[in-house]
């Protein structure tokens, strides 16, 4: 592989990664979305496959639909839009405790806002 598609390659993975953790969804979470396995969405994302244009595309869709918006036409950066929706929904993810590794739920009520309130 050539640095060009090298450096092609990685502003994808970056653009995918960077998207995906602005929607909140880890692996398991967008390959479920995606309709791939957990190890297709590693795989691509440490650059050990290339992400096919079926992928890319439907990809993109869900960000969109998330409230994220990823250019990738541009030749030297990779501008996502996060909409002030998709921002609301990351503090919600971010409260629920629910939502958190079980190690890491004891006591971390009383550090968040109360929703509630």
């Amino acid at each position: 592989m050539s640095n060009t598609d090298l450096l092609e390659s990685g502003k994808i993975v970056v653009a995918l990664r960077a998207a995906r953790a602005a929607a909140g969804w880890n692996q398991e979470e967008f390959a479920k979305l995606m309709g791939v396995a957990k190890t297709t969405v590693a795989r691509i994302e440490t650059l050990e496959m290339s992400a096919r244009a079926e992928y890319l595309s439907k990809a993109l869709r869900l960000f969109n639909e998330a409230g994220i918006e990823v250019d990738m036409s541009q030749l030297d950066a990779v501008p996502i839009r996060v909409s002030m929706l998709a921002v609301a929904k990351a503090v919600d993810d971010l409260q629920d405790v629910n939502k958190r590794r079980k190690d890491r739920r004891t006591g971390i009520a009383a550090l968040l806002p109360d929703k509630d309130a």
